[in-house]
């Protein structure tokens, strides 16, 4: 089973929220191929990464949230994506710094676009309990510790869920 995370980072704190989330999904399943991919290395001069998207069965999107929405990095590669994101079972990811507002409406712009894309979205479970995940896991600046343990938690109920529906 193949499962790309697919985010922008500028700073780093993204891409640490989506290494997070490849550990916890691997610990759920390690016999996966689960790869963290910056959205600058999906396009048509990386094939084998848009392949990789292409075969995945699941897909994590991420970003920082700019101004309550995702950047406008990850807007124009949703906008233009070159993977067939249709079928896949999908969520979202992002860091602030601030938790007021902001990142909870950059997850719902992602997961909008993941929906006209025709993908499955996974929200994070918040019936599993606490932790509660509505959207997706946020990290916020100087919090990342929080972050790491919410991203691998994301990530096995994630993992969990894609193997059930891909049975």
């Amino acid at each position: 089973m193949k499962l790309a995370i697919c985010y922008f980072s500028a700073t780093g704190r993204t891409e640490r929220l989506a290494k997070a989330i490849a550990a916890g999904a691997l610990e759920q399943n390690p016999q996966w191929d689960v790869r963290c991919l910056p959205i600058g290395e999906v396009d048509k001069a990386h094939p084998e990464n848009v392949e990789f998207v292409n075969g995945a069965e699941g897909v994590l999107v991420g970003s920082p949230d700019y101004y309550a929405a995702e950047s406008w990095q990850m807007k124009q590669w949703l906008d233009t994506c070159p993977c067939r994101l249709a079928g896949k079972l999908a969520g979202v990811f992002a860091t602030a710094n601030f938790a007021v507002g902001g990142p909870g409406v950059a997850m719902e712009h992602m997961l909008t676009h993941l929906l006209v894309q025709g993908c499955m979205v996974y929200s994070g479970g918040g019936a599993y309990g606490q932790p509660f995940i509505h959207l997706g896991p946020i990290s916020l600046r100087d919090h990342e510790e929080d972050g790491d343990g919410l991203g691998r938690l994301f990530g096995q109920r994630f993992a969990a869920q894609l193997a059930r529906i891909a049975r």
